[in-house]
């Protein structure tokens, strides 16, 4: 679409901007201010997927670029309409997703209208960047400007519209927006030959050295280096929970770091003389709480960005560089060297329960949540997109469901902590991923939380299967105050089932999803069409065993 400046409006020059850049896909709820802007972008070919509240379009924005490496426009209303996306864009601030939000915004001196508030300083509040329209001959720089922080400094970026700014007529003549310049994506950061050389001394030198790669690993594509520089040096792989999958299949990769290890990765951590954390920040989750660090360990981190570097106080050595880039280079400066490495691949014995089977028989009525996992890892195609909500029962979906690749993985929590993005997250990857199955897995708590946007997934039709880990309670609350005496009734939920065929089964009929409830392996039989040819969003309400609690319960609220 080709913007003529005199006959444009600030708002049409936005849409048409944006859409000029390669802007595919829109989510969002529509209002009066920003309604002209995105029928522009829908009219310069984008397609538009109407949410029903405005958290679940920006975690549809966000899990759509997590999957799909492509940046997504979440579109909302002044006022209100911004001020229901910021949970969500604070999970997508803090996991680094670059979404374009375009939002209108109060005229410039209208305080006394209803919809103004200080947009900005909200936005920057949550983690995010902050841009605006200025004036009518700025729109499409503006525009492009806010499209580019997006994309180079990989966070959401809020584009805030002032009416009036939107109603004015962009003059002309102009370049048409796909003229607009924009920068290419900063080249790969280097570290210097020494500092190249000097590590590669030190990761030769090691006995047991460790790589552990996170986010950044992931997005500079050095999955493979990784994994041959672990074979030159003799080194153990493991990865952050986000980027679950990454060495998938490499001999060498024991998993998960964190609270959703398997006893091989903390064996690996505890005894590692060298932790080289390659694009990840070592945070409380993926270090338990810092107990890999009680032993005498080096620790050196690579990231590209330099405010990663040291947020952990365990660092001894921080570099700045492209993770795919500097490991190239280590692989180089190293050749054929002998290493001093004695990792050798970890040992690979059968299990004999599922992850997190540390209990005995389920409660009646109930299943044991591993169990429940376990089964629909059998059932389940390869090819999947996993998409976690958050609450205790994370652990056996994060643990116990394979996926291909990080991106088949989407932690809407990880970054945030939030519970109830999951169900718009699941969209949102439908919508990107077509070619893989969906598979949301969500607590009782964080689904009813969502539960506009179930209209969203029955409307748009999209092949999901939402599997809602029920104990009737906010789970982790329950197992954290056990002990505490009183007040548990203010974490559990009452049983509304009076039909005896489940309360969130019934509901989801009713919004036009076919659903089921599920309390041992034989009710599952009622959907052996589905999983054999997945057609449509599909309901589980499992009934687990609310009083199971999962073995990483006891880092979840460390420090909190």
């Amino acid at each position: 679409m080709k913007v003529t400046r005199e006959h444009t409006t600030g708002a049409e020059a936005v849409g048409g901007t944006l859409a000029d850049h390669g802007v595919d896909t829109v989510f969002g709820v529509v209002g009066s201010g920003n309604f002209v802007a995105t029928d522009a972008l829908v009219r310069g070919g984008a397609r538009f997927l109407a949410a029903r509240h405005e958290g679940g379009a920006m975690a549809m924005a966000d899990a759509y670029g997590r999957t799909t490496g492509r940046i997504a426009v979440c579109s909302v209303h002044q006022g209100p309409g911004l001020t229901n996306t910021l949970t969500a864009l604070g999970e997508a601030a803090k996991s680094r997703t670059p979404v374009v939000v375009i939002a209108g915004a109060t005229s410039a001196g209208m305080t006394r209208s209803n919809f103004h508030i200080d947009q900005a300083a909200l936005v920057t509040a949550a983690g995010g960047i902050a841009e605006q329209l200025y004036r009518p001959e700025t729109v499409v720089a503006d525009t492009a400007r806010a499209y580019r922080r997006a994309r180079d400094e990989r966070r959401p970026v809020v584009l805030n519209m002032p009416l009036d700014v939107q109603a004015a007529r962009v003059p002309g003549p102009a370049e048409p927006a796909g003229a607009v310049a924009l920068s290419p994506p900063t080249a790969d950061v280097r570290p210097s030959e020494r500092v190249v050389a000097e590590l590669a001394a030190e990761l030769l030198a090691a006995r047991r050295p460790v790589l552990l790669a996170g986010r950044g690993a992931w997005l500079a594509g050095a999955g493979a280096v990784i994994g041959e520089l672990a074979d030159r040096i003799g080194a153990r792989l493991a990865t952050t929970a986000v980027v679950k999958g990454l060495f998938a299949g490499h001999p060498r990769d024991v998993g998960i770091a964190g609270g959703f290890s398997e006893p091989v990765a903390v064996e690996t951590l505890e005894s590692a003389d060298l932790i080289l954390a390659l694009g990840a920040t070592l945070t409380t989750w993926t270090t338990r709480g810092d107990t890999v660090f009680d032993h005498r360990v080096r620790v050196i981190q690579i990231d590209r960005d330099q405010r990663a570097i040291g947020l952990n106080g365990r660092v001894d050595l921080g570099i700045v560089g492209d993770v795919g880039a500097t490991v190239t280079a280590l692989l180089a400066e190293i050749d054929d060297r002998p290493a001093a490495g004695t990792f050798d691949p970890p040992p690979r014995p059968p299990a004999p329960d599922p992850p997190g089977r540390n209990t005995g028989p389920a409660a009646d009525g109930t299943c044991h949540p591993a169990d429940l996992t376990a089964w629909l890892e059998e059932l389940l195609p390869a090819e999947r997109s996993l998409v976690l909500d958050g609450g205790h029962f994370i652990g056996w979906p994060a643990m116990g469901l394979s996926v291909p690749d990080p991106a088949g993985f989407v932690f809407t929590s990880a970054g945030f902590q939030s519970i109830g993005l999951g169900l718009g997250a699941a969209i949102g990857t439908a919508v990107g991923r077509p070619d893989r199955l969906t598979v949301l897995a969500v607590g009782d708590g964080g689904y009813r939380m969502a539960l506009a946007d179930l209209e969203t997934l029955v409307r748009l039709d999209l092949d999901v299967l939402v599997v809602v880990y029920n104990d009737h309670a906010y789970g982790a609350e329950v197992h954290h105050f056990l002990d505490h005496g009183s007040g548990l009734e203010l974490v559990r939920f009452p049983d509304t089932d009076l039909t005896g065929g489940g309360d969130i089964a019934a509901g989801a009929r009713a919004a036009g999803a076919r659903a089921l409830t599920v309390r041992r392996h034989a009710d599952l039989a009622a959907a052996a069409d589905w999983f054999a040819r997945p057609r449509g969003p599909l309901v589980l309400d499992a009934r687990i065993d609310p009083g199971v609690v999962g073995p990483w319960a006891e880092q979840d609220f460390i420090g909190h």
